[in-house]
């Protein structure tokens, strides 16, 4: 077919397309965890899921999850992932994964299938993004020049197999999703409702009074009213059962022939691009900064003080079209082609691209590492941890105590690390666990039933048990939430006597403000989006006043008076309908497509063996 495509390539593109899967796992642990689970279908070596009969293997569960996390570094600016957000992130993959086993086993199943000529159509018409904005493909007065980019698809088509592949797949799941949404429709009613809850809008001045702002004064329980409300509470102070573990920690560290594998790649790279090849196709394929690989390694204009000292060095001493040798930073090994520079001395910049390989641990070193623990989980199984460490040079840390719905103190998230310590017994030697850092053996050092404590338990460790007693502050609370609640009652009576709303609210010490329009799909500060506030405010006339009412958790109390109500505009309406009905419709297509995956997803047998690395 790619002859044929030389030949002429105007009407056809084949697509040839080469799965690499990577071995890896880890099997102590493994064993372990499915012998407290009871698996009968357990997984084969790096095997992280399956559904029905197709495997989801772990490195293409890790590949999508670092994938995942630079671009929540990317959007975020480069903010902290916390366990929570780590976790979330690994559902998110999970889940993407599982769809895609899903629709491609649909796909498969119902033989959806689009021709070369439909792949070549799109391909010829359609450029990639990263393509688009390559200088590589611009006209002088910065245009996409299309004849380029057919040249290069003519005279290179092999170097487009991969994204004619990825267009082939995007064309059958378009196929697949218009086929399971063909039903889809939104009615007139709903798109005057939707219309409606867009545009009708009310202003409205409400007094607000959160209960935590009547302070402590007259609240205050004495000892007898605090130990009275803990005896009726208690069952709400059980604190759960807990676990210690005792652990040595392996890093995943690169050594010295990773460093010089990752220098060797970037070497070869480099020559070449010396040697005619295009940096900027080089980059979108090979580097490793997801910031710049749509843009084939752009960095733009830059001076002296934008990048880390190294690379500064390395950039500007760099005339242009000259390619660096590779050079190490904190980020990984780079290669740099300048294409310009402007200005002198302190004032200097430099516009360049660049290529990103990081140093990671190669799976020879991985399994190293992992062999290592196993002697460690073995002397340890002779002797106890603490000696089996002591020999290899190794420290002893301890996890502190947790309990069975958290997560393990130093580790992270490790839902096989808190089923086996709460399921072992003491002194039990766990692992190696692995996670994204490192190798763990571990040591169950203790185990600690739930248990009701005593009032004074709690006050144990108080610097002022007078006030700081859990049972002391929650009886505040509630009587801070009493008084408010009658003072809210008392203000809207004052305004239905016929007081203004804000003489009563003074008086009673309420907070008052306005409001601007807002509809029933806005965000209003202080008060949120679509709670019980929303729905006193637009049932009121203009000039109505409402009762008392509580809205949000922990709960504030409101008194609301209409100002202004603006009604949904007919003729608008009747611009914008189709507009909102095709919104609506797109909206309801992907809810649909969605139940029906959630109904694949019941249908199927689904293995689930992530809680083996995590």
């Amino acid at each position: 077919m790619l002859q044929q495509l030389r030949e002429n390539s105007k009407y056809i593109l084949w697509i040839v397309v080469v799965g690499i899967v990577v071995w890896f796992g880890s099997q102590g642990f493994t064993a372990l965890v499915r012998q407290l689970r009871g698996e009968t279908r357990g997984p084969e070596r790096g095997m992280i899921g399956r559904v029905d009969d197709t495997q989801i293997r772990y490195q293409d569960f890790a590949d999508a999850y670092r994938q995942r996390v630079a671009q929540y570094a990317e959007r975020t600016g480069g903010a902290e992932i916390t366990d929570s957000t780590a976790e979330a992130l690994r559902e998110e993959t999970w889940n993407s994964l599982l769809a895609d086993v899903l629709i491609n086993n649909q796909l498969e199943r119902l033989g959806i299938d689009v021709s070369n000529q439909q792949v070549f159509d799109v391909l010829w018409n359609n450029p990639p993004e990263y393509v688009y904005r390559s200088p590589s493909f611009q006209t002088e007065d910065g245009q996409f020049d299309f004849d380029a980019y057919h040249r290069e698809i003519q005279l290179h088509p092999e170097r487009w197999e991969g994204i004619a592949q990825m267009y082939r797949e995007s064309l059958r799941r378009q196929m697949l999703q218009q086929e399971v949404t063909a039903g889809a429709f939104v009615t007139d009613n709903e798109v005057w409702t939707e219309f409606n809850a867009r545009n009708e809008k009310v202003r409205v001045t409400y007094a607000q009074l959160d209960p935590r702002t009547l302070g402590f004064q007259g609240f205050t329980p004495t000892e007898d009213e605090a130990r009275a409300y803990f005896d009726l509470h208690r069952a709400e102070y059980e604190e759960p059962a807990t676990a210690v573990l005792s652990f040595v920690t392996l890093s995943k560290a690169a050594t010295d022939l990773d460093e010089e594998d990752a220098r060797v790649r970037l070497m070869d790279i480099a020559d070449a691009v010396r040697h005619g090849e295009d940096f900027a196709d080089l980059a979108s394929m090979y580097t490793e900064d997801p910031g710049s690989r749509e843009s084939g390694g752009d960095l733009g204009w830059f001076d002296r003080t934008r990048m880390v000292d190294e690379f500064t060095e390395v950039a500007f001493s760099l005339n242009p079209g000259d390619v660096s040798d590779p050079f190490r930073t904190q980020f990984g090994y780079h290669i740099i082609m300048v294409e310009e520079t402007r200005g002198s001395g302190d004032a200097k910049e430099v516009k360049a691209r660049h290529i990103l390989i990081r140093v990671q641990p190669s799976e020879e070193t991985l399994a190293e590492i992992e062999e290592a623990a196993v002697a460690i989980r073995d002397a340890a199984n002779e002797s106890s941890l603490a000696e089996a460490a002591a020999a290899d040079g190794f420290t002893v840390e301890s996890t502190g105590p947790f309990p069975r719905e958290g997560f393990v103190p130093r580790i992270g998230n490790a839902r096989p690390l808190v089923r086996a310590a709460f399921e072992g017994e003491v002194g039990a030697i766990f692992g190696p666990y692995e996670t994204p850092e490192g190798f763990y053996v571990l040591e169950l050092e203790a185990l600690h039933e739930s248990r009701l404590p005593t009032y004074d338990d709690l006050s144990e460790g108080l610097a002022d048990p007078t006030m700081q007693h859990p049972a002391m502050i929650a009886l505040v609370e509630q009587r801070q939430a009493d008084a408010a609640a009658v003072k809210a009652d008392e203000m809207a009576a004052a305004v239905a006597s016929g007081q203004p709303l804000e003489t009563a609210a003074e008086a009673a010490g309420f907070t008052v403000r306005t409001t601007d329009l807002f509809s029933r799909r806005d965000y209003v500060p202080a008060i949120g989006r679509a709670n019980e506030f929303f729905g006193v405010s637009f049932g009121l006339r203009v000039g109505e006043t409402s009762g008392a009412f509580t809205a949000d958790d922990p709960p504030r109390y409101y008194v609301v008076r209409a100002e202004e109500h603006v009604a949904p505009d007919q003729q608008q309406f009747g611009t914008e309908r189709e507009q909102l009905r095709a919104e609506m419709l797109q909206n309801e297509r992907i809810e649909l497509f969605a139940a029906w995956l959630e109904g694949l997803k019941e249908q199927a047998r689904i293995d689930d063996f992530r809680d083996l690395y995590f």
